[in-house]
């Protein structure tokens, strides 16, 4: 019953974002019928949202969306976007380098909401009215998340260490050849459908000044984010400072990226996204998933990935599947010790499920930029995404993850 419940949801999600109603309207209305459905308490509920608003959480996280947002749109104003990109397009291969390249340089700093800053950098590469805003959409997110597979600063590869006692060193190495197979995917599926630059020669030395000279804002609040390991949101409000001191724009520049930046829609959908996962916490909606499971007697790989998928797809966060799926999957993934074929493939069946989930912010936030339509991002990713979980299983069955088991 619980599982229709949450199907039940699921489809109500997928309706609504296919009439074109606000994603953060959504996902607030989402949780609500969750919480109707698994009984959460009006008490407990109203107080979830006054804690919610009050909470560190939701203040940093709107700051970080915000604060990236403003950085963007200002990036943009004064033309850094349009230098970067020609920039890399100088580099050999051309368009095609600079889509690839450009999402997973921003993936070095894990941000909320993080696509959003590669966007811009995106759509002035494929600028020409050739690609969809879809296309567009489904490039970038891709290209974005390859790292978090692997990347030590990632709160997934912190928390899995945490969680499992699995070494950070060992999960990073482990789970290296998914972000490989997801790199190969995009080349594939992506990559190869940009149009090659025709009579364009590489200027690589120059390319690479002019992205240092471009990015340069964005390394820094990556230096302070990732060396320093000042908060993040801090990091991208000096970054920004120091962006408005040394180039010193123009007001209309300031006034255009601070009405961007302070849109309520953005801020009900940062809300949005939150609430819903904080009426999953309140509701336990998938906590019975194991005990199901383990009364059809389903083969553990199959609790495992429905588990850590079902979390995913559901939250939009990394952190969320790891932190509760696994431990949800103690007796399978690390008592009484680590499994590390099984803990790769909860990492991959959450990932996917992060990369599908309607309340992913990186998602919805590069499809309100892009303005393109949610239904058809997600079939543009249905294959590769497809492929990913279906090669990545196997690559966990091989026997890989057994040569970092712990002595």
């Amino acid at each position: 019953m619980d599982a229709l419940k949450l199907v039940l949801i699921f489809v109500a999600i997928l309706i609504a974002l296919r009439k074109n109603i606000s994603v953060g309207v959504v996902l607030l209305g989402a949780g609500l019928l969750m919480a109707l459905l698994f009984q959460v308490g009006l008490q407990p509920l109203w107080y979830g949202y006054l804690d919610l608003v009050q909470s560190n959480s939701f203040i940093l996280l709107t700051s970080v969306v915000i604060l990236i947002t403003f950085l963007g749109a200002l990036l943009k104003e004064l033309h850094f976007l349009n230098t970067l990109s020609s920039a890399v397009q100088g580099l050999p291969g051309g368009r095609r380098t600079a889509v690839t390249l450009l999402p997973p340089l921003i993936g070095l700093m894990p941000m909320p909401g993080g696509a959003l800053l590669s966007a811009p950098l995106v759509g002035n590469v494929l600028s020409d009215g050739c690609y969809s805003p879809e296309f567009k959409v489904a490039a970038n997110y891709w290209f974005r998340h390859f790292t978090e597979f692997f990347w030590p600063i990632y709160a997934g590869i912190i928390l899995t260490e945490a969680v499992t006692g699995l070494p950070m060193a060992r999960v990073s190495v482990m789970q290296m050849p998914l972000s490989v197979l997801m790199i190969i995917i995009g080349l594939v599926v992506f990559t190869r459908r940009i149009k090659p630059d025709v009579g364009q020669s590489a200027r690589f030395v120059p390319s690479l000044l002019g992205i240092v000279k471009s990015l340069w804002p964005i390394g820094l609040a990556i230096v302070l984010y990732g060396l320093v390991k000042m908060d993040l949101a801090w990091a991208i409000l000096i970054a920004a400072l120091a962006l408005i001191v040394a180039v010193r724009p123009p007001r209309a520049a300031m006034v255009i990226s601070a009405k961007k930046a302070l849109s309520p829609k953005l801020i009900l959908l940062v809300f949005g996204v939150l609430s819903f996962q904080m009426v999953i916490e309140l509701s336990e909606a998938v906590g019975f998933i194991p005990g199901l499971a383990a009364t059809y007697h389903f083969p553990k790989e199959v609790v495992v990935f429905l588990v850590c998928f079902t979390i995913g797809i559901l939250t939009g966060m990394v952190s969320a599947y790891v932190g509760l799926g696994y431990a949800l999957l103690a007796g399978f993934l690390y008592q009484p010790v680590p499994e590390p074929s099984l803990i790769m493939l909860a990492y991959l069946s959450g990932f996917v499920g992060v990369i599908l989930s309607p309340s992913h912010l990186c998602l919805i936030l590069t499809n309100e930029y892009f303005g393109s339509d949610l239904m058809k991002v997600y079939k543009t990713l249905a294959i590769p995404i497809s492929i990913l979980m279906v090669l990545g299983t196997v690559i966990t069955l091989t026997g890989w993850p057994d040569l970092f088991r712990l002595p």
